[in-house]
């Protein structure tokens, strides 16, 4: 039964190249999104469902632990969009695709120019707060 997803598991993982690389971080972001916005659907329906639930997974929302967790999702998102967009450019114009290397390297240096704004701002929001705050 679980011998096919064990079997793509393990080809996935077999080194291809650059193209495949972006293919399996591609994969891995897009299963973190989906994770992330389960867990957050279920944790603010707990707010109407269980509310000392909801309390007590806000308060874990609060840890520093936690705003490493947005930090990464933030990266996630980012290099998700970005790699759809590549792909679905891509997709649209066939012609393109053999300028795919130029197409990657686009791809990654406007994750980065978009990430390390993102990651300053979060990360001095987050350290300003446990600083605030204090570190729980």
């Amino acid at each position: 039964m679980l011998t096919p997803l064990i079997h793509t598991a393990r080809e996935s993982l077999r080194y291809r190249g650059s193209g495949h690389v972006l293919w399996l971080l591609h994969r891995i972001t897009g299963l973190g999104v989906v994770v992330f916005l389960g867990t957050h659907i279920f944790g603010m329906s707990m707010a109407t469902f269980n509310p000392s639930l909801h309390e007590a997974m806000l308060a874990v929302y609060k840890t520093p632990l936690f705003s490493v967790g947005e930090i990464v999702l933030a990266a996630c998102l980012i290099f998700h969009a970005v790699n759809g967009t590549r792909i679905a450019i891509l997709e649209l114009r066939p012609s393109l695709w053999q300028k795919q290397e130029v197409a990657t390297r686009w791809s990654i240096i406007i994750t980065l120019i978009l990430l390390a704004p993102t990651v300053i701002i979060m990360a001095y929001k987050s350290i300003s707060y446990y600083l605030a705050h204090g570190l729980k």
